[in-house]
């Protein structure tokens, strides 16, 4: 059981239109989309402007496919459902009082970075959980809305949490640290991405090492190296300097050799991909920070998965797939195209979908970007933001990706060739291209 109903009862008593449930013991978990709605949990209709739709027109769906309990901020006539002032205010008393009720010994990481953080989540939590109860955000739940319910989700004896925290406008990360009250705050990196609502790059760091308000009264902060001189306060960092309390050297493909404090690793990453030893760095300082075996830490390391469109990679018929379509920012394309031209000895292909939130830095990013693309063997970009640099550059430029046509791509490609598809969020995830892409792959072999 996730919730008792006692204990949803005590959280939300303070509600003036809190009515508690009758004859049923609790739930066993929490969801806002109805779509999701599994046997016992509860459902929470959120309503605009915090979200897109208003939710309330999904209760009964929602009871219909098993759900325990509803809170509503509309309507009170079933006993499932359950009236509250304010349903995001609930959510939000229920993720507070999720954080409240661990043990004191427990770990909370909260995560923040401009790339790179639902990996470094995803990977923290897979080495967890071979010391203890771990549990994290899922997907990339790090807004106002994910947090909160990433959080209400949380059972009560966990032992390790680590929740990603992100911004994409000046003072949204501070209370979210502070709804998290993390024990370590990691600053995974700070770029010039999603700074098309702040005033300048030093506005958006600042807004990054705002994570460290949420800390704990012995809680520690772990940045970048590059990152330290702008934080005068007291923390641990991971960088390529010596001086970085976890640095690495001598990186060659998935292997490097990484020091924690005074002591030298063998590393053996996940993935290939020089960008991703940051993120193995920022792990094994957590693990440093939580006093926790280094060496069991990097075993584990090495069995992590990628998440889904971060450069997972699959072989279909003779090509080689690298799926890296959930997002892109100026430094991560960088170091996609050039580990995929060390990629195999076929031809290698990318497929670049045009990247979001760059304010006036975007003509310039797009056409160092393109500049690599053209090295490839064949480059195909994907948006109208890269269309000035792609005319100039005579590169092929389509305006959606559903204007590729799919079956003369792939009639073109030779079995021992490789293709990356890499783009923001909006270009490719969300119209599920690499579906498509895979499936006419599938059907042409």
């Amino acid at each position: 059981m996730l919730w008792q109903t006692q204990d949803l009862a005590r959280l939300l008593a303070q509600d003036p239109h809190w009515q508690a449930p009758k004859n049923i013991a609790g739930i066993t978990g929490v969801q806002i989309d109805s779509r999701q709605i599994q046997k016992g949990d509860l459902f929470i209709p959120l309503a605009p402007p915090i979200s897109a739709r208003d939710g309330h027109q999904f209760i009964d769906a929602a009871l219909a496919s098993g759900a325990s309990l509803t809170l509503s901020a509309q309507r009170a006539d079933h006993p499932q459902v359950l009236p509250v002032s304010s349903t995001q205010l609930a959510l939000q008393t229920l993720a507070l009082g999720a954080r409240r009720r661990l043990s004191n010994d427990a770990a909370i990481i909260a995560i923040t970075g401009s790339s790179g953080k639902t990996t470094l989540r995803t990977w923290l939590q897979h080495i967890l959980t071979g010391f203890g109860r771990t549990h994290g955000s899922e997907g990339s739940f790090n807004n106002h809305l994910g947090v909160p319910l990433s959080l209400a989700r949380m059972p009560a004896d966990t032992q390790y949490g680590v929740f990603e925290v992100g911004t994409n406008h000046p003072g949204e990360i501070q209370p979210l640290s502070e709804m998290v009250a993390p024990t370590i705050a990691v600053v995974l990196n700070v770029l010039p991405v999603h700074i098309g609502h702040f005033a300048s790059f030093d506005a958006l760091m600042q807004e990054k090492l705002s994570l460290k308000s949420g800390l704990t009264s012995s809680g520690q902060l772990i940045l970048q190296s590059a990152l330290s001189a702008s934080e005068p306060g007291p923390h641990s960092t991971f960088g390529t300097a010596s001086s970085a309390d976890v640095h690495w050297e001598h990186v060659a493909g998935a292997q490097a050799t990484i020091t924690v404090g005074k002591r030298r690793f063998a590393l053996e990453m996940p993935a290939l991909g020089a960008h991703l030893i940051p993120t193995a760095a920022a792990c094994l300082a957590v693990i440093q920070a939580l006093e926790l075996d280094i060496q069991t830490a990097i075993n584990r390391l090495a069995s992590a998965p990628l998440p889904i469109g971060r450069g997972n990679v699959e072989q279909i018929g003779g090509i080689t797939l690298v799926d890296e379509s959930y997002n892109a920012n100026p430094e991560s394309m960088g170091f996609a195209l050039k580990a995929l031209a060390t990629r195999g000895s076929g031809r290698c292909h990318v497929i670049l979908g045009e990247m979001h939130e760059l304010g006036d830095l975007s003509p310039s990013a797009h056409e160092r970007v393109l500049a690599l693309g053209k090295t490839l063997d064949t480059c195909l970009a994907v948006g109208p933001s890269f269309g000035a640099a792609a005319a100039a550059m005579n590169v092929a430029q389509v305006d959606h990706c559903q204007d590729i046509d799919l079956t003369d791509y792939v009639s073109r490609l030779s079995e021992g060739d490789t293709v990356m598809v890499k783009g923001s969020n909006q270009v490719f995830w969300k119209h599920q291209f690499m579906q498509s892409l895979r499936q006419t792959i599938i059907d042409a072999t």
